[in-house]
This record gives structure tokens, C-alpha cells and sequence, in this order.
């Protein structure tokens, strides 16, 4: 799918984001932005931060609201009557989740029905993208990993995610909000506020001689750079089937220990960082995540970026935000 044609389908429409100011839907927001939409960007704060949107605050509406509380994301929805809604508000955390599951499953659950229920009178809304997870997975028992298999999650991260997907399929046939859902897989990239890149990129600096793995670094992994994220539900607005779920990641697996080496490459380390693995990892931590997108890839995605080139990316912004 060309920038082009993403142009000419959001010039001018009416645009709501959640979870706007953190690390994917702070990327979304830009990309629209830079379509030509008119972003209502909407975060309670809890983990993301206006700041995310420093470039495009002056092009855009700021909203600070949960959307847990109804009246106002329903007062939102009159005043903006968006012809898309992007739904990435939401715990993001398969850690946080085990936590602290009450948190998660408000933000996650009610969080998705409040807003959806406050969509079933906007017929002006032509689609809402709602960002699921891989984790509904659980630990898959075949690969590579399509819409089709059973969902069996491990966590209350990945149930609460499986609610949400449950609770769109619902209010799209029963009252016709033209729901579709987005797995998302391992995305990284500039802003990033947490997530095993991240942690290496830290690690790396504070001791460059040695780096440490959580559990055996044998598993498998799908990272995908977060403009390939935006891309795939950008796509998704305009081509995805409602009712329907799609796997959005690069498509190319990799294990943690390999994702460690290419760090420690392109930081020039090679031959003087060891590797140093913990044996084990947090509970709900799936093992093997080998991933197909076929299904996306017939709507048009082919991803933009290599795990070198998204690294690249990722690295030159780090260095910018956290100087040695």
C-alpha cells in the first residue's frame, strides 16, 4: 500500500486516536497528521505522555480523558463524529496485567465497550480499528501462527485482549459498529517506553561488556518496526473486513538471543559482549511467536522495514534521548 493512496483516503476526515500519546498511537497520530486527517487525540495519561506528540500538538486536538468514563468519551464522539476510530487505549503490559488484573481488565475491557457502546449511534463512523494482541494466543501449537488457531491465552494481559475482541465482534453484529481487529506483534521503535529493545539498548550502555537475557533467549519472536504497526491499521481503516481479525507484524521471526547479537553488531560490540541468561522470564511470557500475515498481506501490507533498518532507526533515537 503507497502513502499515496493512504492520502487520498484520510485528507480531510475526521480522525479519533486513543491512547494517542503513547509509543504506537503517538506514531499513528503523525502519520494521520501528515494524511491530511484532523486528529482528535485522546490518552488519560496513564502511561503515555503528551510530550510523544511534541510535532504535531499544534495540528492536532488534545484530549485528556479515560475512556472508561462514558459520558465524556460520548460527549467526545458528538462533538468530533469521526469517520475513523483508532482504539489503542489500553494496559499494553503483560507484567503490569499480572500485577495488577483489576487495572487491566478495566482498561482493556470496559475501557473497549464504553467506547463502543457510545459508537452505535455514529452511522458516520466508517470503521474502528481496535488493537488486540498476540498474546491471545497463548503458546500456539502449530505454525506459523493465522487467525485461525485457537485462542488460548496465558495471561490476564491476553485474556483481557481476547475480551475486547469478543466484545467488537459482538457490537458489529448486533448493532453494525464496523469493528475490525489488529494482533499486533512486538512493535519497537523511537519512543518506545519499555520492551526487550529497549532494555538491551539500556543494558548495553550502562555495561557494555556484558548483557543480560531474561530466560533462555531461545525464544521466538516477531519484531516489527512501528511504522510497519501504523501501516497495517492504517490498512485495516480502509480494507479490513469487519467482524474480522488480522495478525499485523513483519512476518520475520527471530529469537531473543539473535535479536541480542544484531544489537550488540550494530553497536560495534561485536567479540567484547557476553551474554548472560537468567533461565527463566515473568509469568504469561509465551515461548514462540512465528507469525503469518498472509491475511493482511491480501488487503495490500508489505512491510517497509527490516529488523537492520528498524534498529538503525531505533538506535540514532536512543542516542538522542538518552545521551551516555
Amino acid at each position: 500500500m503507497t502513502l499515496a493512496i493512504f492520502q487520498e483516503s484520510f485528507k480531510g476526515t475526521s480522525v479519533l486516536v486513543t491512547g494517542a500519546a503513547g509509543f504506537i498511537g503517538s506514531h499513528l497520530v503523525e502519520h494521520l497528521v501528515a494524511l491530511g486527517a484532523q486528529v482528535t487525540a485522546v490518552d488519560n495519561l496513564q502511561a503515555g505522555n503528551w510530550r510523544n506528540l511534541e510535532a504535531v500538538r499544534h495540528r492536532i486536538t488534545e484530549v485528556e480523558c479515560d475512556v472508561r468514563d462514558a459520558d465524556a468519551i460520548g460527549a467526545i464522539l458528538a462533538k468530533t463524529q469521526p469517520h475513523y476510530v483508532f482504539h489503542l487505549a489500553a494496559n499494553a503490559s503483560v507484567p503490569n496485567s499480572v500485577q495488577d488484573p483489576v487495572y487491566d481488565f478495566e482498561a482493556n475491557c470496559l475501557g473497549t465497550f464504553r467506547l463502543l457502546n457510545a459508537l452505535r449511534e455514529r452511522t458516520d463512523c466508517k470503521k474502528v480499528v481496535i488493537a488486540s494482541s498476540g498474546a491471545v494466543y497463548g503458546e500456539p501449537e502449530s505454525f506459523p501462527i493465522t487467525e485461525e488457531l485457537p485462542l488460548k491465552p496465558i495471561s490476564p494481559y491476553g485474556a483481557s485482549k481476547l475480551n475486547t475482541e469478543i466484545t467488537a465482534q459482538i457490537m458489529h453484529r448486533v448493532y453494525q459498529v464496523p469493528t475490525v481487529i489488529a494482533r499486533l506483534f512486538n512493535a519497537y521503535g523511537p519512543r518506545m517506553a519499555r520492551f526487550v529493545v529497549l532494555d538491551f539498548l539500556k543494558k548495553l550502555q550502562r555495561d557494555p561488556n556484558r548483557l543480560e537475557v531474561l530466560g533462555t533467549g531461545k525464544q521466538i519472536r516477531d519484531f516489527t518496526y512501528v511504522a510497519d504497526t501504523v501501516q497495517g491499521l492504517l490498512l485495516l481503516a480502509l480494507k479490513g473486513e469487519c467482524c474480522q481479525a488480522y495478525n499485523v507484524s513483519s512476518g520475520k521471526n527471530c529469537s531473543v538471543t539473535e535479536l541480542a547479537h544484531a544489537i550488540i553488531a550494530a553497536r560495534g560490540l561485536e567479540g567484547k559482549t557476553r551474554i548472560e541468561y537468567t533461565g527463566t522470564s515473568w509469568v504469561g511470557d509465551a515461548q514462540r511467536w512465528e507469525v503469518s500475515i498472509e491475511r493482511l498481506c491480501r488487503l495490500g501490507y508489505t512491510p517497509w522495514y527490516t529488523l537492520e533498518r528498524g534498529l538503525q532507526e531505533t538506535i540514532a533515537w536512543f542516542d538522542r534521548t538518552y545521551p551516555s
